[in-house]
């Protein structure tokens, strides 16, 4: 008897189960459909936040570099300026040397001329003039008896190698 109720209730509205089977069939969709956009929309909102947070550490890495390349730039320019003070001062020492050496050689130059010029001076003393020389002949000739007797004095005057007692015989 349960068929016979079922029956001419459904006998009587056959598109209602139909209408029914398709609206709950839509109702399953809009709910997977709703289900899909939820979980998209938070799939979006998690890479958009992931993103963000990306975008920061890009930004505070972009800035840290920038203040390190900054800082590079100063310590170039640094050592530009010392290197730059470090030439200053090799070029004023190669300066003051090549003066000094300019100054020791005209030193040296000076000091070979006036050495020439005493020694030039020294043979022209040294070397009597032919009337001198004639003059000083008797003298050289009186030095050499002088010494000669001074000589003989001394031998006199020395006692004997034997007299001592300690000498050859």
């Amino acid at each position: 008897m349960p068929d016979e109720k079922a029956g001419p209730d459904a006998g009587a509205n056959p598109f209602g189960e139909l209408v029914k089977l398709a609206v709950a069939a839509q109702e399953r969709s809009l709910k997977v459909a709703q289900s899909w956009s939820d979980a998209l929309l938070q799939n979006v909102k998690d890479q958009t936040e992931d993103s963000r947070a990306n975008l920061t550490t890009l930004a505070t890495s972009l800035g840290a570099m920038e203040k390190a390349l900054e800082s590079q730039e100063q310590t170039n320019q640094a050592i530009r300026q010392s290197l730059d003070g470090y030439r200053q001062i090799v070029e004023r020492y190669v300066a003051a040397q090549e003066r000094t050496a300019r100054l020791v050689q005209e030193a040296v130059d000076e000091l070979k001329a006036a050495t020439q010029g005493q020694l030039e001076a020294a043979r022209v003393f040294l070397t009597p003039p032919p009337s001198v020389a004639a003059s000083a002949e008797p003298f050289t000739e009186m030095l050499q008896a002088w010494n000669k007797a001074v000589s003989q004095m001394m031998q006199a005057a020395a006692p004997p190698t034997g007299a001592s007692g300690g000498g050859k015989r």
